[in-house]
């Protein structure tokens, strides 16, 4: 333990605990560059701080003070810019940060009288630090493998389904759209008319369902229990005050309308997304740009540039319009890398009638409209600032909308001109928008394509139903409708449920 090699510890660390804090939505390949980067900064800077000091202990903690003020900057600037915005500017706090730094160094050079006995303590701290995010991380991906032995879902019902006979079984389309929102709330939040649209819909012979409410404000949730016909609480245990992901992921992973469909010898059609929880890796076709896995010779990706603003380096983004370019990282990558994940995901999903034969169960996540936007109305490309105000969020979703309806209509029409028997498609917001109220947050938009449906859809059918109304009609099942119920939950308490009532129409 003489040996001073917790800059190194205290390097990976920074990055490590900011994987942990995210693992359940960035993949951990996304992290490896990033952790070369710091680990070769540490070593650099331990070497020449060694030089400066002539002596390796102190040149250690020289390094080490200045990795710890480099990574904590960009955590410090945030919280006062949130909580004390007075405090919240670079030209205070860079520098007490340098201050901070300068007198570090000096202490260190002139006042320290036993390096030594320092290095041997912050050596077993910066270990002991750096177990709990991989502790973290280990504990996730132990929780998360095992999820590929388990079964899906048994739900009471599935296992008697059959083809229709002597006939071709009807291509399945689930598209889901990533927080789009009713009608009314379009109107009245965002002032805009979407009427056009929907009318066009029904034209083609969708159905609206003009009261629609998800059964959970977050994606995962609203994820886990259409693809399992089932509320949470009858598909496992979750307490109020429980946070993690994994039982969801284990759901969705081996949800019960993928194994049906496998079983009714349909193959499964799945794309790319940005998030993995919703990609099927193991679909018989699995669509992507470029192929899983990050690209190590690319632009900065999206936990890249999270972690660069948590840093000192969180100054240069700031002050980019004074600084000269060679000096300011270009962290525009993930905008780029989300508009051609999700124009590949638009173009694909049109050709797929004529590219991919049936029997076919094609599951589609569109994230156009989650934040962060990337286009606008007419689909040029945009880099929105990393904050808006409330009229720069209302004016960029409404784009977004503009933009994803114009892509959708002929990708519908295409789907529909071109299939035989004519497809199943469900068109459906996982959820309404963000800024909005709680009840506002359940209240998505809601369309199916059902041809020989003859039945009136309930005008406030949730998620939960969009299966069981599938597999009953179609398929031969006898599962009846669940009550529709909708459940909201902030992210920071996932498990802690608000029932929101349906006053729509009221």
């Amino acid at each position: 333990m003489k040996r001073p090699f917790y800059p190194f510890l205290l390097a990976a660390y920074f990055v490590l605990a900011l994987l942990g804090l995210n693992i359940s939505q960035v993949q951990p390949e996304a992290a490896i560059r990033a952790l070369v980067v710091v680990l070769a900064i540490a070593g650099l800077l331990s070497l020449f701080m060694r030089w400066l000091y002539k002596d390796s202990q102190r040149g250690a903690l020289a390094g080490g003070l200045l990795l710890i003020l480099f990574f904590t900057y960009g955590h410090v600037y945030n919280f006062l810019e949130k909580t004390v915005p007075a405090l919240g500017r670079h030209r205070l706090l860079l520098p007490i940060w340098l201050l901070l730094a300068g007198m570090g160094l000096w202490l260190i050079s002139r006042r320290l009288r036993d390096p030594l006995s320092l290095t041997k303590a912050l050596n077993v701290v910066a270990l002991v630090a750096l177990a709990f995010p991989v502790y973290q991380i280990a504990i996730w991906e132990i929780r998360l493998a095992a999820t590929g032995t388990n079964p899906a879902v048994n739900i009471p019902g599935l296992g008697s389904l059959h083809l229709p006979a002597n006939q071709t079984p009807p291509d399945v389309y689930f598209i889901l759209l990533d927080e789009y929102t009713r009608q009314d709330v379009l109107s009245e939040v965002y002032h805009f008319d979407n009427s056009a649209f929907l009318d066009q819909l029904k034209q083609m012979g969708f159905v609206i369902v003009d009261c629609s409410q998800s059964n959970y404000s977050q994606t995962e949730m609203v994820l886990t229990s259409i693809m399992n016909l089932n509320y949470l609480d009858a598909l496992g245990k979750f307490d109020p005050g429980d946070t993690e992901h994994a039982t969801l992921r284990q759901l969705i992973r081996n949800n019960a309308v993928n194994q049906t469909f496998h079983q009714l010898g349909y193959q499964l059609v799945a794309f790319e997304t940005g998030f993995h929880f919703s990609e099927f890796y193991n679909a018989d076709f699995y669509l992507s740009p470029g192929g899983r896995g990050h690209d190590l010779l690319g632009g900065m990706n999206a936990f890249e540039v999270l972690l660069f603003k948590s840093t000192a380096g969180l100054a240069l983004l700031d002050f980019a319009q004074v600084l000269p370019s060679f000096l300011v990282p270009d962290t525009s990558q993930p905008l780029e890398t989300k508009r051609q994940q999700v124009l590949f995901d638009l173009e694909e999903l049109g050709t797929i009638p004529q590219s991919i034969p049936g029997p076919k169960f094609v599951f589609a996540h569109i994230l156009l409209l989650h934040e962060p936007f990337v286009f606008t109305a007419d689909g040029s490309a945009v880099d929105y600032p990393d904050s808006l105000d409330e009229e720069q969020y209302l004016a960029a979703y409404r784009d977004q909308v503009v933009f994803l309806n114009s892509r959708l209509l002929p990708i519908l029409q295409n789907i529909i001109a071109n299939t035989d028997p004519p497809p199943i498609i469900i068109l459906q917001g996982d959820t309404g928008p963000g800024r909005v109220s709680h009840a506002g947050r359940m209240e998505n938009l809601s369309a199916f394509y059902l041809p020989g449906y003859a039945q009136s859809l309930p005008t406030t059918l949730t998620p939960v139903n969009d299966f069981r109304l599938v597999f009953d009609h179609y398929f031969g099942a006898a599962l009846g409708m669940l009550p529709d119920v909708s459940y909201f939950s902030l992210y920071t308490t996932p498990y802690d449920f608000t029932q929101i009532p349906n006053e729509c129409g009221k």
